[in-house]
């Protein structure tokens, strides 16, 4: 029957459907795995700004003061401290996650530390000075996204080549660890830099980002390579439809006429537009080749229309994907 063969061909399409689903649920739930086991932790000093506040013409002499301490380069910066991570950090105690007291940090050799003031923080902690170039941030609970802005008023003797920004301790040629299994970043927001628009998905936590991005990119190539085969599929058993009526159609209509029992005329003209559909046990007397091919388009104002649809779909759910895809 007509409707065993549409069923068949739907069932097709269900059983392509069922798999990507599958495979899409899979990937989902080893995505969220890997995210939660791969729980970063990190800290970031964020120079939010550096300026020379001695800066003069290199022909004029000048002396400066501070603190009635005479300087001959003076730089201010405004440093953000910020648990760029995932994870809480512990500071004291035994479980802490740093091996010293605190978070190490310096600024070049030839300069000193000459004021520190914090300016605003959302946790508790202390900055304190340890040698000259020196310094260390002491906390106890170090929360996710919690931050501290600290100004630092810094000498130096001799004009610098780079701007005095801090950094991590290096001692034997490697920067001291003092995270358990993280990392301290300096980053330079002094610099502007093209603002960059972010999608919607990213603002949510990685847990749920990143495996909604993969989510979506299978749902994405799946649906593009289900439309794919619709239209492969649809033009195959189109060409196999034109080759075959004009070849057969005239005395398939001719052997419709003499099929018994009678066949009604509303039913004859179906079969003529759609032979694929006549049943089985009808093609026995036929002498013609039997039409078969499970998909093709109705007519032909359809076949533009239909592959027009399908080609923007597909590249449309591409393009999806590569919106989805890390940089």
């Amino acid at each position: 029957m007509a409707e065993n063969k549409i069923m068949a061909a739907y069932s097709k399409f269900a059983v392509v459907g069922v798999v990507v689903g599958v495979l899409a649920l899979l990937a989902t739930m080893v995505s969220v795995v890997i995210v939660l086991r791969e729980e970063k932790i990190e800290v970031a000093a964020q120079v939010m700004a550096c300026d020379e506040l001695t800066t003069y013409h290199p022909e004029l002499e000048a002396k400066f003061t501070y603190a009635g301490k005479e300087v001959t380069h003076l730089w201010k910066l405004k440093v953000k401290f910020v648990n760029s991570g995932d994870k809480t950090i512990i500071g004291v105690g035994e479980q802490s996650d740093i091996l010293g007291e605190g978070l190490n940090f310096e600024f070049p050799d030839n300069t000193r530390i000459l004021r520190v003031e914090e300016e605003a923080e959302t946790f508790q902690s202390n900055v304190t000075q340890v040698k000259p170039n020196h310094f260390q941030i002491q906390f106890s609970q170090w929360r996710s996204g919690e931050y501290s802005i600290v100004s630092f008023c810094i000498a130096s003797d001799e004009p610098l080549v780079v701007d005095p920004f801090p950094r991590v301790p290096i001692i034997d040629n490697a920067p001291i660890r003092d995270i358990i299994d993280g990392d301290i970043i300096v980053e330079d927001l002094t610099v502007r830099v093209p603002y960059e628009r972010m999608s919607l998905i990213d603002y949510f936590p990685r847990t749920i980002s990143v495996p909604g991005k993969i989510l979506g990119g299978i749902s994405a190539g799946g649906l593009a390579l289900l439309f794919f085969i619709i239209l492969v599929w649809a033009w195959v058993g189109t060409i196999k439809k034109v080759t075959w009526k004009r070849q057969y159609i005239s005395s398939f209509r001719i052997y419709l006429n003499r099929v018994e029992p009678k066949i009604s005329k509303r039913r004859r003209e179906l079969y003529i537009e759609n032979p694929q559909t006549l049943p089985d046990n009808l093609w026995a007397k036929f002498e013609g080749k039997k039409a078969s091919w499970d998909m093709d388009f109705p007519n032909k104002p359809s076949v533009t229309i239909i592959t027009i649809i399908l080609v923007f779909a597909v590249f449309g759910l591409s393009c999806l994907i590569l919106m989805l895809l890390p940089v």
